[in-house]
């Protein structure tokens, strides 16, 4: 308010004219308060762009320790320079020979790839919400120095299956974009895959699928339960083998 002479009674009177002065003053406490709050949302986005990229990006391993690998045990399994055992997440391989249990078809050449893309390499492991199997295994997302996935490699060419597992689910999308890919362009272990006819039981929750006389087949509740004409079928919705059903691999079952 803008104050003004004396009247003619000697009282003060007061205009209600804003006074320019106070109007800049006013504009300008404004527009810092606008700065500031602007500053702190850009300053939130940015932490979390940040956030999301150290999340998803696999770049975000070469701020972890690295290790050399001392053997390659499969297609899915590696020893660390450190002693420990890998698993890789999300994937499983056919079996090599270890105790009575024979080579699954393709299990030799799935552990040779495996080699193929670990030999002479600094690698790097990132961990969902379990971190550690029964067997004492470390559950892995394998990355190389070079940025190669190791469990989507593995998928994509072919040396391996989905292997749904909740809680570590953060790439599954990922990883059965992968593998149907492969199938797709019958790479590895789908090459020449020919599609039969077999009657399967699946379970929706575990995503495990059965044959008709297993137990455990049985048992599914019926709102869980999908059926599946053939093999590929179940595979490409990302469906695993029961191992009690195809206890010499999945891939010996093709010509029953």
């Amino acid at each position: 308010m803008c104050l003004n002479a004396k009247d003619r009674n000697g009282r003060l009177r007061f205009s209600a004219r804003v006074s320019k002065p106070m109007k800049r003053n006013r504009n300008n406490s404004v527009l810092f308060f606008i700065f500031i709050i602007g500053r702190s949302f850009l300053s939130y986005a940015m932490a979390y762009l940040i956030f999301l990229i150290i999340l998803f990006s696999p770049l975000h391993t070469m701020a972890m320790d690295a290790h050399h690998t001392k053997r390659v045990v499969d297609g899915d399994t590696l020893l660390l320079d450190n002693d420990q055992f890998v698993r890789y997440i999300g994937i499983n391989a056919p079996e090599v020979q270890h105790g009575n249990r024979q080579t699954e078809p393709f299990g030799t050449e799935a552990k040779n790839y495996n080699a193929r893309l670990v030999k002479n390499r600094e690698i790097y492991l990132v961990y969902d919400q379990e971190t550690a199997d029964r067997h004492g295994r470390e559950l892995a997302y394998v990355y190389t120095r070079e940025n190669i996935f190791i469990n989507q490699m593995m998928l994509e060419q072919g040396w391996a299956y989905c292997l749904y597992k909740p809680p570590n689910l953060r790439f599954h999308a990922l990883f059965l974009k992968a593998q149907r890919l492969a199938m797709q362009c019958q790479r590895g272990m789908w090459n020449g895959w020919d599609i039969q006819t077999l009657k399967l039981f699946a379970n929706k929750r575990s995503r495990r699928f059965h044959r008709e006389p297993c137990p455990f087949g049985v048992q599914i509740k019926r709102s869980n339960r999908i059926l599946f004409s053939s093999l590929w079928e179940a595979f490409w919705e990302g469906y695993a083998p029961c191992k009690k059903c195809f206890p010499d691999g999945i891939f010996a079952a093709k010509e029953d």
